[in-house]
């Protein structure tokens, strides 16, 4: 009998669920009313949604529905790619990630108060027109889309929808009456206990995912705990112990690459593994919610962490692998923090490793930048490009030919972050590995492959001119549906520089994207880093077209089907400005102009719309969706407004 343990935090609800015990752990010296009620709380469990889908799929391949090494095809005819080699994708590499495709997720997948099948809808049409990015099966980057069409193929081989199959298959089977979708949550089948959310101090409206297969599972850190405990050896109330172990054994035996499973983030935990103790582990992140779920199948442990406020997965996984810990050290198996990497600096870089020198794609966890490698006779510098704080990073050479950064004085960093060159297939890789030390949490240790050298890509002098006059030109979203987001952030821009021409950076506030420049209109991604630093890939074109409001102007168009339009093309928001018509397809975007910087208005709108107001930074001021938002709206000088909403309504102004 697998009973729980269960735990409050500040940032959210912790579970563990423990075979044969019983602790009940409060962060205070009394269980306030209040508190006991957390525990059945509501998160978006973001990526551990992937371990629902897996474990779906699974299912059915234990039935015999479905076979793990057959082609996506087999199950999903309609599945194609613009590029041949996409028939060559199974269901497996779907699972650990090795697939090749290069997208993430589509427009308008996170929603306010909003459940839409825009995303599942649409999902093998925006696959239908992407390039794969490796040869399916080369090597593991971490992929979403990989997991929205498992989603499809377990409602094409059973009929169901996913989130009947979730309810009936999975959920009802072990007692998790709070665990569903945004569809289930949403119509209330949940309850109504969805843990409050902010913007800062600001209460904001619930969000959903409507990527259900790779983010979109609600439940309680109980229920996620309860989940974990099928994955047990001996456990085959939902799988049998083969499919389990197939899940558990990782895509690759080369400890270079990053030891995903089926579905796990990893199979392998350094921290256990030289214990001789198996843990699996996968994490997600949403905006406002992050969860880790961690499993020791041997040892009948299940932890689940999930969060709410400005977290991260990184900071769950840490606290669930403390529970872990509390859990391994009652069964008498006590396992220690992990140490820095050994290091031994010598004086003297040899003349060989010049050859390193050049320009690189620097990626870790979906965020690319270019930076720039350089030698002296004693360090190494790795200067960061595109940006305003360029102050290089300084390494210094190993005894094992690797190089360990050093602070400002040449001593090694207590964050221990070693880089090594590799160079395979005729290209030159960055290979890392990166000790972090979390004050009063933990430490982690991390490898990877993070950056390949760049090749030269010489263009046209007209080619090269085109998008020198795009240099730091801003763009803002205009496609997405009025409940996303992505409104929060809805900015892009790209960056020029004479240090890496015939490349660009494309930049939003969640991070930026390399891109290769390819003629006056396309720029690409080029980038072979065989790990998960290649994640979230998209190609870019430059269009003109004349928008709604009859203003010819230059849109970014990005394959995952964001489209944006230029800043400068933006129409000024004067006083004579009433009402405002409305589109469902096209959001209506002002520049604030000077009379009616520092003013206010007030506006009059239908239910289903929106208003966004940004100052000249692009930080968002105002957004109706924080809950009892004022009416009475401070425009800033030189900011941005934006109304979005649904065809045939409009938004009335007052000043």
């Amino acid at each position: 009998m697998i009973a729980v343990m269960s735990a409050l935090c500040m940032a959210g609800t912790v579970s563990a669920s423990v075979g044969n015990a019983v602790h009940a752990e409060p962060a205070q010296s009394e269980l306030t009313a209040e508190a006991a009620a957390s525990q059945d709380r509501i998160y978006g469990i973001a990526s551990v949604s992937k371990m629902y889908s897996t474990l779906a799929v699974m299912q059915l391949v234990d039935e015999g529905k479905v076979e793990l090494d057959a082609p996506v095809t087999t199950y999903l005819p309609d599945f194609k790619m613009d590029d041949e080699r996409y028939k060559d994708i199974t269901v497996r590499m779907l699972m650990n990630h090795t697939s090749g495709i290069p997208l993430g997720l589509s427009i308008n997948h996170y929603l306010y108060e909003d459940v839409d099948s825009f995303t599942h809808d649409n999902a093998s049409d925006i696959v239908s027109g992407l390039r794969l990015k490796a040869d399916p099966g080369e090597y593991a980057s971490y992929n979403n889309m990989g997991f929205s069409l498992m989603e499809h193929i377990v409602e094409n081989v059973t009929g169901m929808s996913f989130t009947d199959y979730v309810r009936d298959h999975i959920a009802s089977e072990i007692g998790a009456d709070h665990t569903g979708t945004a569809w289930s949550l949403y119509a209330g089948d949940l309850g109504d206990a969805r843990v409050a959310l902010y913007r800062g101090f600001l209460p904001i409206e619930y969000p959903y995912e409507m990527a259900a297969g790779s983010g979109g599972i609600y439940a309680t850190a109980l229920d996620v705990a309860n989940f974990g405990s099928v994955f047990f050896t001996g456990n085959e109330i939902l799988l049998s112990d083969d499919a389990k172990t197939q899940m558990s054994d990782r895509w690759n035996d080369d400890e270079k690459y990053e030891s995903y499973g089926l579905g796990w983030d990893f199979v392998e935990h350094v921290k256990y593994e030289k214990e001789n103790i198996k843990v699996m582990g996968k994490g997600g992140d949403l905006p406002y919610m992050n969860s880790c779920l961690l499993v020791a199948p041997d040892e009948q442990i299940s932890a689940a962490v999930l969060t709410a406020g400005n977290g991260s997965s990184q900071y769950a996984g840490l606290m669930a692998s403390a529970l872990m810990d509390v859990a391994l050290e009652e069964r008498g198996k006590t396992v220690s923090d992990l140490t820095p990497p050994e290091a031994e600096i010598v004086d003297t870089i040899p003349e060989p490793y010049k050859k390193y020198e050049g320009l690189y794609c620097s990626s870790t966890f979906g965020i690319a930048g270019i930076c720039r490698i350089t030698f002296d006779d004693t360090v190494m510098y790795k200067e960061n490009l595109g940006t305003d704080n360029a102050l290089p990073e300084r390494f210094k050479i190993t005894e094992d030919g690797g190089f360990v950064k050093v602070n400002d004085n040449g001593r090694m960093t207590s964050d221990r972050e070693i880089v090594c060159f590799e160079e395979k297939d005729g290209k030159i890789f960055i290979r890392t590995e990166l000790f972090t030390i979390y004050p009063g949490l933990g430490n982690t240790l991390d490898r990877m492959y993070t950056g390949e050298k760049m090749d030269e890509n010489s263009v046209a002098p007209n080619v090269q001119q085109s998008w020198d006059g795009l240099s730091q030109t801003a763009f803002v979203i205009y496609n997405e549906k009025w409940t996303s987001q992505q409104y929060e952030t809805p900015f892009y821009w790209i960056v020029i520089d004479a240090a890496f021409p015939g490349y660009i950076l494309v930049k939003n506030n969640a991070g930026e994207r390399v891109e290769k420049l390819t003629d006056e209109a396309h720029a690409s991604f080029f980038t072979t880093i065989p790990s998960s630093a290649n994640r979230d890939l998209y190609d870019i074109e430059i269009t003109r077209q004349t928008f709604a409001d009859g203003i010819s102007a230059v849109s970014l168009e990005l394959s995952d089907g964001t489209r944006c339009r230029s800043v400068d093309s933006l129409p000024v928001f004067t006083a004579d400005i009433s009402e405002i018509p409305l589109r469902s397809s096209e959001a209506v975007w002002y520049r604030i102009g000077k009379d009616m910087g520092g003013k206010s208005i007030a506006v009059e709108r239908p239910d289903n719309s929106a208003v966004f107001v940004y100052n000249k930074f692009r930080e968002l001021l105002y957004s109706t969706h924080v809950k009892d938002a004022m009416n009475t709206i401070d425009l800033p000088s030189d900011g941005y407004i934006a109304f979005a909403g649904e065809t045939g309504d409009s938004v009335k102004i007052f000043k």
